[in-house]
């Protein structure tokens, strides 16, 4: 199972309609842009973690994952099952010197995309990196 990195545009969709409208367990499906890399499949149970970026705005963070629950390649669409501790981290994201320098990893140079494979080295500190975040805020 892979990690995927999507990439929330603060202008499109901003953290205010995210916090408001995605809750766990309901069910729920959005179109990417570009894909990196573009070859690598999306498999259903894949995770994906929501993130915002600097740019565009000034509420950057980790704010919830999901668990892929259907993909259509033709449409490039993600349906997902966003799981816990999304309801508490969507109201605390997690952004600190750790989060913005993994997430620049994660996306390398080229970071004008929507979803980024998470390196299978990396999932671990993604997991830790909530679960710190999350203790120290709790």
């Amino acid at each position: 199972m892979s990690m995927w990195l999507y990439q929330l545009n603060q202008e499109e969709h901003p953290p205010s309609a995210f916090r408001r409208e995605i809750w766990e367990t309901q069910r729920w499906h959005w179109n990417y842009g570009q894909k990196r890399p573009f070859d690598h499949p999306i498999e259903v149970g894949d995770t994906v973690v929501f993130f915002y970026g600097t740019s565009k705005g000034f509420e950057p963070g980790i704010y919830a994952w999901a668990v892929i629950d259907r993909y259509d390649a033709d449409s490039k669409t993600l349906h997902f099952i966003p799981t816990a501790p999304s309801n508490h981290l969507k109201m605390d994201p997690w952004w600190d010197e750790e989060a913005e320098k993994l997430v620049n990893l994660i996306r390398g140079p080229m970071m004008a995309a929507t979803l980024f494979l998470v390196p299978d080295a990396m999932i671990p500190r993604v997991r830790l990196g909530i679960k710190k975040w999350l203790a120290a805020v709790g």
